[in-house]
């Protein structure tokens, strides 16, 4: 396997590869892509990996990253349409104020359909993957996400190819595939 960073508009995804999204890449497919950003470069891969029927491997840590990234997107949104109607700066309480909101409901029920639609084509590979818990906190780099380290072991015990956007996620020793620019030049 290829190792370092390359550009991910250059792969031709493979079924000899075992592709793992980070979760930036899950909600660009899941929210809406920023119009600043590359989203829709990982939007295509995502759906050519699915063209092709071809496994896209995963973790709940990562599905649960994701959902609490796209609650916390619709909950800003929220609470800016509350103080554009109130007419003033609001300090609201996700859990508290948010969560009992139509809203919410209707961003939950999204998410759980949008990640039923997907679980056909995602390997969950938790019961595939053994940590220990001291190895990681021991060797976790100080300037790294610790979801990302894990991510980073999982692909180097395992063989994974991460795909990201994330400008932190450089690893050595594994193959990462992006479009972030910052991480492309390192």
């Amino acid at each position: 396997m290829p190792v370092g960073i390359s550009r991910l508009t250059e792969e031709i995804p493979s079924p000899d590869k075992k592709y793992f999204l980070d979760a930036n890449v899950w909600i660009f497919a899941l929210g809406n892509p920023s119009s600043n950003s590359n989203g829709q470069e990982y939007i295509d891969f995502l759906d050519n990996l699915l063209a092709n029927e071809m496994e896209i491997y995963s973790h709940t840590i990562l599905i649960s990253e994701v959902f609490n990234a796209l609650m916390r997107i619709t909950f800003k949104d929220f609470v800016r349409i509350k103080e554009y109607q109130a007419g003033k700066s609001l300090h609201l309480d996700f859990k508290k104020d948010f969560r009992q909101t139509e809203e919410y409901l209707q961003a939950f029920k999204r998410f759980q359909s949008d990640i039923e639609a997907y679980l056909p084509f995602i390997r969950i590979i938790d019961k595939e993957y053994e940590y220990e818990m001291s190895y990681l906190i021991k060797n976790l780099p100080p300037t790294s996400d610790f979801n990302d380290y894990l991510y980073y072991e999982m692909a180097v015990d395992l063989g994974l190819v991460i795909v990201t956007d994330d400008k932190d996620f450089n690893y050595d020793g594994i193959e990462i595939l992006t479009e972030n620019r910052a991480l492309l030049n390192n």
